[in-house]
């Protein structure tokens, strides 16, 4: 049963990018791109700025390599209030793209976790399952850092525009994704689930 679960929860986790981030609410997706480029969740190999900068998503160049370790998930974060305060486009870019990291290091974990029990909805033991899961696979997530960022809108929560941007008024707020190896990528996971059923 803990088996069934975890894959499941693999499964969450490679389409993580399909319910953060759709719909008509302007933010980018898996499967779309605009002027700010490509946004990504789940799992794929190691980020590629070169082929970034060209409008390709990791869900592009990847799709051929044997090697998806690396996991990309979505932040929101905001701006230090000094920067906000000094009106600098520039303070206010790198102290939210900062802050983003920040939270993924400290989230990273608990966003994969969740991920696992939400999956495992019905299941009575889901939380303990994602837990013992987290335990095992905890401090060996590495290199967590930014592949993308835009700034955020704060009236409509999406990407915020050309002309916002030129005026100054953007960078509050920023929708990033981060970054991180885990070696062995999804099959990390199915091995901690592995170890956890030989241990019940």
């Amino acid at each position: 049963m803990k088996r069934l679960v975890v894959l499941t929860a693999i499964s969450a986790l490679l389409v993580l990018g399909a319910n953060c981030g759709s719909g008509d609410d302007g933010r980018r997706d898996a499967t779309s791109t605009g002027k700010f480029g490509w946004i990504f969740e789940g799992w794929a190999c190691a980020p590629d700025a070169a082929k970034a900068l060209k409008g390709l998503s990791p869900a592009n160049y990847c799709q051929d390599s044997d090697e998806k370790d690396h996991l990309y998930m979505k932040f929101t974060a905001r701006a230090s209030q000094r920067a906000v305060a000094a009106k600098s486009i520039a303070m206010m870019k790198s102290t939210c793209r900062r802050a983003a990291k920040d939270q993924a290091s400290a989230e990273i974990y608990e966003k994969i976790k969740g991920a696992i029990i939400e999956s495992a909805s019905g299941v009575v033991d889901g939380e303990s399952t994602g837990q013992a899961i987290i335990t095992q696979l905890q401090g060996k997530v590495r290199g967590i850092g930014i592949y993308d960022c835009c700034p955020l809108n704060p009236e409509t929560g999406a990407c915020d525009d050309i002309e916002n941007i030129k005026r100054g008024e953007a960078w509050k707020e920023c929708d990033c994704v981060a970054v991180g190896r885990l070696p062995g990528g999804k099959e990390a996971i199915e091995a901690a689930a592995e170890e956890i059923e030989t241990q019940q």
